[in-house]
């Protein structure tokens, strides 16, 4: 770990380096909050912490670290407790995924978008959540997705891992009540990040149903510091998510289907005859 000094209240950032963790990074340090920022991006997250240092005048730590490694979180809590840093905010930010049938994705990435998805979060969340709990306050932030809320074919394995992390959220939300601890799940729908921008099924998404990283981070940080349950930052994405639960099990499919198969233009077109063409976020 890297840094000068040790400080209560901070903030972790897992998956710091890119995308929505380095914005989730810089909503938090807008908001005075001290920051540990993990990634395997050593070097962009020593670029990023001198970044909001400069603009924000909070403290900002780097931790490079690799989740797909088994004992990786563990190592991580280790570290922070012999540093003496107390994580008020936890945001399981970090995550993969790798598209393609089933049967046709390697199973070493099968069981990496597990470590990374699942079994890292899990860890994290459990190592860090009794001492909140024992000073009665603490924030724990899971990025989740709009895909967890129905099956994805194409991207079964991500799907499952992100429904996974909305149930996980969920259930902790409730177990938490009256500790003064709170879990928010973050829901992003298709986020302008490198991710989306390299998949060859985001190639054909319409613009309009596609958000920038800073606006999916200000809604997540502001519903986490609110203490909400479940943020799908979005209109349309609240639309999907909402739908999903009321519709039969077939047609949850054949969304995702037409998700992953090209038919993302049906699907907006349907928002808009239902009225959901004005875009906000909602939680």
């Amino acid at each position: 770990m890297k840094g000068n000094g040790a400080s209560a209240g901070w903030v972790l950032v897992t998956g710091a380096s890119a995308g929505i963790g380095r914005e989730l990074a810089a909503a938090f340090a807008a908001r005075a909050h001290d920051l540990i920022l993990t990634a395997r991006n050593e070097e962009a997250l020593a670029a990023l912490a001198r970044d909001l240092v400069a603009r924000h005048a909070v403290k900002a730590k780097t931790m490079p670290a690799d989740l797909s490694l088994p004992g990786a979180a563990e190592a991580m809590a280790e570290a922070l407790a012999e540093a003496g840093v107390a994580i008020e905010i936890l945001v399981n930010n970090a995550g993969v995924t790798f598209e393609g049938d089933f049967a046709r994705i390697s199973l070493a990435d099968h069981l990496r978008l597990s470590q990374v998805n699942i079994v890292a979060l899990t860890s994290l969340s459990r190592l860090l959540l009794p001492p909140m709990i024992a000073r009665g306050h603490g924030r724990i932030l899971n990025v989740a997705s709009i895909a967890g809320f129905m099956p994805v074919p194409r991207l079964a394995a991500y799907a499952a891992s992100k429904a996974y992390v909305l149930s996980l959220t969920e259930g902790l939300s409730e177990e938490l009540r009256g500790t003064g601890v709170t879990a928010t799940a973050l829901c992003p729908g298709l986020t302008d990040t490198a991710m989306v921008r390299s998949s060859e099924l985001g190639k054909p998404i319409p613009a309009t149903m596609i958000k920038s990283p800073k606006e999916v981070a200000e809604a997540g940080c502001a519903a986490c510091l609110a203490g909400e349950t479940v943020c799908v930052p979005g209109l349309a994405n609240l639309a999907i998510t909402t739908g999903a639960p009321l519709l039969p099990r077939s047609v949850v499919r054949a969304i995702g289907g037409a998700m992953t198969g090209g038919g993302w233009d049906w699907i907006a077109s349907a928002l808009r005859a239902g009225g959901f063409s004005r875009d906000r976020s909602a939680r």
